[in-house]
């Protein structure tokens, strides 16, 4: 007879995903996850596989979440300059709290993604997602008049999201909020 679960599997993901959002994968040990979540060794296992296969899932996760916050974001009413300034505010925000973890799947790409092949594979699909974002919102900004003709919205798109893995990481290295604010208006002057 099967023993039923004692606990709840989405939650306890998502305390994982905060665990190693917080201290990274390779600072995040398997006795760490047992300890932080409540759950032995043996149910970990059977229900996540190993610690690489629970911090993908967290980092699935995770993404899936980020890009649906940024698409809700983006699909806002407002001008695109407004709503990109908005998204990158909130970011900077969000990073230069005191004790913020920062973004996960940013830290995960410095972390992970040069070593392992399925970070790496995560990261790149994040990326095609998030610019593809950006690409559709500045299409339909460029149909409205509100970005010149002659803009390419896909390089503008490769641009944004670079603009904002950077400051992502720069929020967390430095914190300077007036700074990262600074250079994100000035990412938004390439919009024309």
């Amino acid at each position: 007879m099967s023993r039923t679960k004692e606990f709840d599997e989405a939650e306890v993901l998502d305390r994982a995903l905060e665990l190693f959002r917080a201290r990274g994968f390779k600072h995040t040990s398997f006795a760490d996850l047992t300890g932080e979540l409540g759950v032995n060794r043996q149910s970990l296992y059977d229900t996540y596989g190993d610690k690489q296969t629970l911090f993908l899932m967290a980092l699935k996760r995770y993404t899936e979440r980020s890009v649906d916050r940024i698409r809700r974001k983006l699909d806002d009413s407002k001008p695109v300059r407004e709503d990109l300034r908005e998204l990158f505010d909130g970011m900077i925000d969000m990073n230069c709290e005191k004790g913020s973890p920062g973004c996960l799947m940013v830290n995960s790409m410095v972390e992970q993604a040069p070593h392992d092949p399925e970070t790496r594979a995560l990261a790149q699909a994040h990326a095609r997602a998030m610019e593809r974002l950006f690409a559709d919102r500045l299409k339909a900004a460029q149909e409205k008049g509100e970005i010149a003709q002659d803009k390419d919205v896909v390089a503008l798109a490769h641009f944004l999201l670079h603009t904002m893995l950077g400051l992502s990481v720069a929020s967390r290295a430095f914190g300077r909020r007036e700074d990262l604010r600074q250079s994100a208006q000035l990412a938004l002057q390439a919009l024309g």
